[in-house]
């Protein structure tokens, strides 16, 4: 059985939330990370087990990045103004998972966070 079917049978809700938190954040981890976090946000009692998961993804360059909007087409650039305007921070920030955890657990999250004000058309 693959691992994507055992989590809609073991735990259908987190899946959700997780496949609903890649959509929104688009890109900048697998689904597999998206598990974690949005798992840790919910469980923090968690982190341990997080950690040891993380451990089946480990990325190369653990840590946080962010996305470089100069590269990015104009519509996209609009999708992620209208949702900062709506919820003023990214889906990554949303969930108040620290940069330390995510080097401790060797994740690695590309986030588009908040945009820089040269960046700004």
């Amino acid at each position: 059985m693959q691992l994507s079917t055992k989590r809609w049978l073991l735990s259908p809700v987190t899946q959700w939330r997780a496949c609903r938190f890649l959509k929104h954040q688009r890109g900048g981890m697998t689904i597999e990370t998206a598990w974690i976090l949005v798992r840790l946000r919910r469980n923090p009692t968690e982190a341990n087990y997080a950690i040891a998961r993380s451990f089946l993804a480990v990325s190369e360059n653990p840590g946080l990045k962010f996305d470089d909007w100069s590269s990015l087409p104009q519509e996209e650039k609009d999708r992620r103004c209208s949702w900062l305007r709506r919820h003023g921070r990214s889906p990554f920030q949303q969930l108040g998972i620290s940069e330390h955890f995510l080097l401790q657990a060797g994740i690695s999250v590309t986030d588009w966070g908040p945009q820089n004000e040269e960046d700004r058309d």
